[in-house]
């Protein structure tokens, strides 16, 4: 049986992603983005474009070729040794 705060979590959970919908589609609307299907903007950003190779939209650390900072600090204690 489901209780009473398991009803407030599962309303409280649909409520935040309706609102962030509705964020981003206001978002879309400003920038002139049409909006086919909402519900897709659920997991992404209206501003994102989705291709891999755009400076915008792509990871910066395989645009500019930098390293993480797990990967310095590798090489930093195999620089010590």
């Amino acid at each position: 049986m489901s209780t009473e705060e398991d009803k407030v979590k599962h309303s409280r959970r649909l409520l935040q992603k309706e609102s962030h919908i509705k964020r981003q589609v206001k978002i879309a609307k400003a920038y002139n983005i049409p909006v086919d299907e909402p519900h897709t903007l659920a997991k992404h950003s209206a501003l994102t474009c989705g291709n891999p190779d755009c400076v915008m939209c792509a990871n910066p650390r395989k645009v500019f070729n930098e390293k993480t900072i797990q990967e310095k600090r590798f090489d930093q204690k195999r620089l010590i040794e």
